[in-house]
């Protein structure tokens, strides 16, 4: 009895570690940059606060549409939106700038700033991951690399790499909330970021 207990055991885990690979495996993607954990630094609302701002001032920013490897956008395209949409509305929500949208490709009055956002490398953990296997599905991050660019010059003015990553404990007592919520997050700290570094023209 005990040795046919302590084999349903084997197989059961077993079968718990195949479940869980198979879950984290497509949701994880990894380019040259290589992957990031939460043991790295990684950038929240408050740190990007202590970026140098640019010495030229401006009156409108507009954002590029984001790049990212094909891989990342057929793995996370709701994401991406999420990203990208909490980028822009973050922005906007601090009413410095006269516009502040995606690049209508016109001629906007006023000096204008162009955001031009990539995608290096990122991780999201599987909601049906985090549940199985916890703290074991490991941490969610994103690099996203920020290119700031005077739209009448074309003079690339700076560009930043931003890393921000959960904890995989943290994000296992919330059932995965922190995953779900790393885009929105990221795109809150780009749009602070932005909002640092480049002075309005008021």
């Amino acid at each position: 009895m005990f040795c046919l207990l302590k084999k349903n055991t084997r197989v059961f885990l077993a079968l718990a570690i195949l479940f869980l690979c198979s879950c984290a495996g497509g949701q994880q993607t990894t380019q040259s940059t290589g992957t990031t954990d939460s043991s790295l630094s990684s950038a929240t609302l408050e740190s990007v606060k202590n970026a140098v701002p640019l010495t030229q001032r401006f009156n409108n920013v507009v954002f590029a549409e984001v790049q990212a490897t094909d891989e990342i956008r057929q793995t996370y395209p709701e994401a991406l939106r999420q990203f990208e949409t909490a980028m822009i509305s973050h922005l906007r929500g601090k009413n410095v700038f006269a516009e502040v949208d995606q690049d209508p490709g016109k001629v906007l009055k006023g000096k204008t700033l162009r955001v031009e956002p990539s995608i290096q490398d990122m991780r999201i953990a599987g909601t049906s991951a985090r549940i199985w296997g916890g703290p074991f599905a490991g941490s969610s991050y994103m690099n996203v690399t920020v290119k700031l660019v005077d739209v009448l010059t074309g003079q690339t003015l700076r560009t930043k790499t931003i890393t921000s990553a959960n904890n995989a404990e943290a994000a296992s007592w919330t059932f995965g909330a922190s995953d779900r919520s790393l885009p929105t997050d990221m795109g809150q700290i780009v749009g602070e970021y932005i909002y640092t570094v480049v002075p309005a023209n008021k």
